[in-house]
């Protein structure tokens, strides 16, 4: 019980220098931070630290969108510091954790794709050029997903086709 604890602690310290993506400290930040979980007006949609541009594709038979989740892109989320030897312990500890994390729920495999439920698609307009997830491997509901964001004509040619049944 006393080591369930104890990664806890070293994953809270970690989080502390978790590196937002790259693109949330230039000039989407402001966008990055006005994420909301889709359907609940104000409820930021997780950490800057769980949010990365991803590769995105619509899929025909399943008619859902899908994100390609690389694992060396969604790892660095745990960033890394060189204030002193400790925080080095602490990102290792917490590195460790989120690879025994991902090899339990994907193998050994570098990346994954994931499909997208369609309750955490967050159809706002997205400045960014690429599809935005927001995700993490702890996360064990919606495959992970805390909110997705397609890329513009994403957006629009899924609900044309919402639309086109209605």
């Amino acid at each position: 019980m006393r080591l369930i604890w104890l990664v806890i602690a070293l994953l809270l310290g970690v989080s502390a220098y978790a590196s937002p993506p790259r693109d949330a400290t230039g000039q989407f930040r402001d966008w990055f931070q006005g994420l909301t979980v889709p359907g609940v007006p104000g409820a930021p949609c997780c950490t800057l630290a769980d949010c990365r541009r991803v590769d995105a594709r619509w899929n025909d038979r399943t008619q859902h969108h899908e994100a390609r989740v690389d694992r060396e892109i969604f790892s660095d989320g745990l960033g890394r510091t060189t204030l002193s030897l400790e925080d080095n312990e602490a990102y290792q500890a917490a590195r460790s954790v989120w690879m025994k994390q991902w090899i339990a729920r994907y193998g050994d495999s570098p990346f994954v794709w994931i499909e997208i439920p369609e309750a955490k698609i967050n159809p706002v307009q997205n400045p960014t050029g690429h599809a935005v997830l927001c995700w993490s491997v702890f996360n064990s509901e919606f495959n992970g997903v805390y909110c997705f964001v397609p890329i513009t004509s994403a957006i629009n040619e899924h609900f044309e086709q919402m639309n086109m049944f209605v």
